[in-house]
């Protein structure tokens, strides 16, 4: 999908916490992370970490993309004090 927007004129940032599979779909540009599913943009209302991936998305879609670029992110998963 992502390769058929950009085909559009549309760009596009994908994030994943399964590189390895995603590099198979090559779209333009990855993020990856190491978070687990169901949570691509980290835990419920953290928000700093929140802005930095998505400004991390903002600085990859400035960069000149001929193939396919990833970008692997420190971030981890915070635990959560539910007690």
């Amino acid at each position: 999908m992502a390769r058929e927007l950009e085909k559009s004129g549309i760009s596009t940032v994908c994030t994943t916490f399964r590189k390895e599979l995603i590099e198979l779909a090559r779209p333009p540009r990855i993020l990856s992370m190491k978070f687990s599913p169901g949570k691509p943009m980290g835990n419920p209302g953290d928000v700093e970490t929140q802005r930095q991936i998505i400004m991390a998305g903002f600085d990859l879609l400035q960069k000149d993309i001929h193939d396919m670029t990833i970008m692997d992110l420190p971030f981890k998963l915070k635990k959560l004090g539910l007690f």
